[in-house]
């Protein structure tokens, strides 16, 4: 498995339409797209961070590539306050319960 986790800032007053960019993204199901989470900081509500994994890096990376995705992240990142931070890197553990 393979992902990432990037943290980002989402500008004041632009939440809903984030979760909209982000239910769309859910409902296209990019091919070997496994799983997200989004967290919403505590301390400050602006700031979000997100884990996505997916089957392999072959995958991650077309997905990435796929001209569906830039347009995508090119709406998403207006409304975000400044360019995401990003960490991918391979998946070593997953554990979770149904």
């Amino acid at each position: 498995m393979f992902g990432t986790v990037a943290r980002f800032r989402i500008k004041k007053g632009m939440e809903s339409q984030f979760d909209k960019l982000t239910r769309d993204l859910e409902a296209r199901r990019p091919a070997g797209w496994m799983s997200a989470n989004i967290y919403r900081s505590k301390n400050d509500p602006q700031e979000y961070w997100t884990a996505v994994v997916y089957r392999d890096e072959a995958s991650y990376r077309n997905n990435a590539d796929d001209p569906e995705q830039q347009k995508w992240f090119a709406e998403m990142s207006k409304l975000l306050e400044s360019e995401p931070e990003w960490h991918d890197g391979e998946v070593v553990h997953s554990a979770h319960t149904h």
